[in-house]
């Protein structure tokens, strides 16, 4: 009877039958109010743990036909994010907040039976087992707590003629995002007792993390942990370090307050150690070490400096915060952000912060002749074109093996090549030009783009297919011009000139500050970089002077009407906006193309701007 089903959905509609349950006629099982506070209350640390990840997700469904769901680990509904008319159409089957879905009462569908099977599911049309749940599309995903229980499930349900088999993978990198978060909140709340006396901690929480007792038996830890342990997380719980490390566990954690020593792995394949360094912090109050295991740390390229750099700007935090979160993960990710934003470093973090073993490296999509692309993405055998090498050649996806393949400018890639690129990121497999062989590569897919791809798709230059396929995730970098952290960012570039120039310090003063805040930078970073760069070189090296002033920024563009506003201009500029807006700093921001923390800073340069709400009220009382 069911000759194209899945096996789990046959299982499903096997026990949905002996469990009685009736397929013309369903029964609902539905929560009082009472009841559904108590069960959204349990789950109350989760959603503020995940509320922007779940957002995220949200909003990449917002304008089609579906919803995001969470339930509680009793197949109980108790969120659910959506928009008529398909908001609707589902409150006719409860499919809602307050409703059970467990198999015993809606048969076969996607949250109940993802919480039998422990895994992730797709449940579409008439995969359901009740007739009036035909019309839905749902995938769901199982989310556990960093102690390896079954927490919620993270559900989306759509119209079934919207199906696409890329959703589920989606989901399932949302809810592995949600892991990845609670485990670093949890962390980060232990190690709270030590975050304001030791910063060595601080940007850690994407290491192996582990926390054991006075006795050194593990009382939690995180993936990364158990993965580097070899068992799973219920199988680590409970059990002393010893059983994984050469040392004792009192010589682990020998130091009172802060240790920082090097231990040995106990390798179970070929009989090879690995090196790990512990730092350990004693909580006083709890008697419970925190134990916080990471690869010795090894000398970071030039490459890789801009990581180090802390973003203050809330767009900019929120980027990066999710960059963090999905980097464990196997998820696809796409950047969009204007041509130097930062989508590099965006993608670069991802790398660092993932675990990968692998190289990461770029192929810029826009910058290869079209009949190269295939070749140094996919490589070639010998022989297989003129003027190939006699031994033919790997490609970049070989090369990225077990690491991250950043293939930036995506939106420029021709629709030959991205018919070829999507069959490899379905499959697994690459097959070299001429030749016949699949080679299985495991690579990590950061794209980026500063184009709009649906726009792309609607004029048919970009696969609808192969964006849903990229964008697992979606990262968005504001432009510079929309950042708080202008002066912050000068700051980190006066740092890296001085240890190349090999200067004791190199500083800006406030009338070359104020003459870089207040352009508009339509390079964005990448811009403010260069001018900062030859700044120190016009100040150190011609005029022999650690002190930059504003003469030393030669750019031709800021003397450009457009491009750089004199003083008197720009205090004239901010007046007429904020009395068009009757000073409502929120609208005047947006019209200016500035953020409100920019507007309150340019406010009070200016004396005539300071008291303008005072006056434009006098004003209003005299009329």
């Amino acid at each position: 009877m069911f000759p194209d089903r899945h096996q789990p959905i046959k299982q499903s509609w096997e026990r949905s039958r002996e469990l009685g349950v009736e397929r013309h006629r369903a029964v609902n099982d539905i929560l009082k109010g009472g009841e559904l506070k108590d069960r959204q209350d349990n789950l109350r640390e989760f959603f503020q743990a995940t509320d922007d990840i779940l957002e995220h997700l949200f909003l990449q469904f917002k304008q089609s036909e579906f919803m995001v769901i969470v339930s509680d680990s009793d197949s109980y509904i108790v969120s659910a994010w959506g928009e008529p008319p398909f908001s609707e159409r589902a409150k006719n089957v409860w499919l809602d907040t307050g409703a059970n879905w467990d198999e015993s009462v809606k048969g076969t569908n996607a949250i109940g039976t993802a919480i039998f099977e422990k895994k992730p599911i797709s449940v579409v049309g008439d995969e359901h087992f009740c007739k009036e749940n035909h019309f839905l599309s749902c995938y769901a995903a199982p989310i556990y707590s960093p102690t390896g229980e079954l927490l919620c499930i993270l559900d989306v349900s759509g119209d079934a003629r919207s199906h696409h088999p890329h959703t589920l993978g989606m989901v399932v990198a949302a809810a592995q995002a949600c892991e990845a978060r609670l485990t670093l909140q949890q962390t980060k709340n232990e190690l709270t007792l030590a975050l304001n006396e030791n910063n060595l901690l601080l940007n850690e929480h994407h290491q192996p993390l582990l926390s054991v007792n006075q006795d050194g038996v593990i009382t939690r830890l995180n993936r990364q942990a158990a993965k580097m342990l070899g068992q799973s997380i219920q199988e680590c719980i409970g059990k002393p370090l010893s059983n994984w490390f050469q040392e004792e566990t009192d010589e682990i954690l020998s130091s009172n307050g802060y240790s920082s020593r090097v231990v040995s792995l106990k390798s179970v394949e070929n009989d090879k150690q690995t090196k790990w360094m512990v730092h350990a912090v004693l909580d006083n109050r709890k008697r419970l070490y925190h134990g916080m295991v990471k690869p010795i740390p090894r000398r970071k390229s030039k490459n890789e400096i801009d990581s180090h750099f802390v973003s203050e700007c809330e767009k900019m935090k929120k980027a990066l915060n999710i960059a963090q979160a999905i980097a464990p993960t196997k998820a696809t990710v796409l950047i969009q952000g204007e041509t130097g934003s930062g989508k590099d470093w965006v993608a670069r973090t991802i790398h660092n912060s993932g675990g990968r073993n692998g190289p990461f490296l770029v192929v810029n999509c826009g910058a290869l002749p079209e009949n190269l692309i295939e070749s140094e993405l996919f490589g070639y055998e010998k022989g297989a074109f003129t003027g190939a090498h006699k031994e033919g050649k790997k490609g970049k996806f070989e090369a990225a093996d077990q690491g991250t393949l950043f293939l930036d400018e995506i939106g420029e890639l021709p629709l030959a090549s991205q018919t070829v690129l999507l069959r490899v990121l379905e499959e697994k497999h690459v097959t070299r030009i001429g030749g016949h062989r699949p080679r299985p590569v495991d690579v990590r897919i950061v794209a980026a783009t500063n184009r709009d791809l649906p726009v792309e798709i609607q004029k048919g230059t970009f696969r609808s297919d192969l964006y849903y396929r990229l964008c697992e995730f979606e990262i968005r970098i504001p432009p510079l011009r929309e950042r708080e952290d202008i002066p912050q960012m000068i700051d980190f570039f006066l740092e890296e000139m001085a240890n190349e120039l090999e200067a004791d310090y190199l500083y800006l003063d406030d009338l070359g500050m104020k003459k870089l805040t207040m352009y508009h930078w339509p390079g964005n970073v990448r811009e403010l970089k260069q001018v900062v760069r030859q700044a120190c070189y016009n100040a150190f090296i011609l005029r022999k002077s650690r002190v930059i002033s504003a003469s030393d920024i030669d750019h031709p563009q800021m003397n450009m009407k457009q491009g750089f506003l004199l003083e008197n201009q720009e205090e004239k500029t901010i007046r007429e906006v904020l009395e068009k807006t009757n000073c409502n700093i929120s609208e005047s921001s947006r019209l200016l193309g500035i953020s409100r923390t920019t507007l309150y800073r340019k406010i009070s340069q200016y004396e005539s701007l300071k008291n303008l709400k005072k006056e434009m009220k006098r004003k209003e009382k005299k009329k």
